[in-house]
């Protein structure tokens, strides 16, 4: 029994890549477009950054992620924004639930332990004491995107961002045009691909099972036990 056991914690670490002390051993469940809102989605900003914390974080429907943070320059003062992009999963363990970030390698970058009050996500770094907070939404160019004039064709090639997400600094006509993300939908498991993380997991039938793509009421989705 101990050497399957050991067995087993073994696999887990070589697949799932784990940062931190608390382990986040499950999936969250999929949520439909109904119940988007119970968890963190979309574009959020952070109106006082402080060194450690995200200064904004765009989760997108297919897994993919851009974060900012402030840096600290060599000379002294702070310097732009450093700017990540890869993929997250929403994951949990038994007491916490994280966003989980992964590069575009698929390894583990880090997790934060998250809560949505009101609209605004909490975020606290996991190993860390200190909460803070972001507000829903964020200006264009945080995003990627580019306040472009409204008229027809001017975001021919990019999708329009939600005014009431993407802000242009309260200009009239104008929207945020944003980089085309890819087609999220499908009528099969085939129809989806992309970067998968690498987190793996013990199924019900005590077998170690890693993240895959699954189609899910005509959406990709990353699972792992079906």
């Amino acid at each position: 029994m101990r050497i399957q056991l050991a067995i087993v914690f073994i696999s887990l670490a070589a697949c799932s890549d784990q940062v931190g002390s608390d382990i986040d051993t499950d999936l969250d469940a999929p949520v439909g477009k109904a119940d988007a809102a119970s968890v963190p989605g979309g574009a959020y900003t952070n109106a006082t950054p402080h060194y450690g914390e995200l200064t904004t974080v765009t989760l997108n429907a297919d897994h993919t992620f851009s974060r900012t943070a402030i840096q600290a320059c060599a000379g002294g003062g702070t310097c732009a924004p450093a700017v990540q992009t890869g993929k997250f999963l929403l994951t949990h363990s038994s007491t916490k639930r994280y966003v989980h970030f992964y590069a575009a390698d698929g390894t583990s970058m880090d997790k934060y332990q998250w809560k949505l009050t009101s609209g605004s996500l909490k975020f606290n770094l996991e190993g860390d004491d200190h909460w803070f907070t972001m507000a829903k939404g964020a200006t264009c160019g945080s995003t990627g995107g580019n306040c472009v004039p409204l008229v027809p064709d001017a975001c021919e090639f990019g999708s329009v961002g939600d005014a009431t997400q993407y802000s242009c600094g309260g200009g009239l006509g104008v929207e945020c045009c944003l980089p085309l993300q890819p087609d999220n939908s499908c009528n099969a498991d085939s129809d989806c691909s992309g970067l998968i993380p690498q987190f793996c997991k013990v199924c019900s039938d005590n077998t170690t099972v890693c993240a895959h793509w699954s189609c899910l009421e005509n959406a990709c989705q990353i699972t792992t036990c079906d």
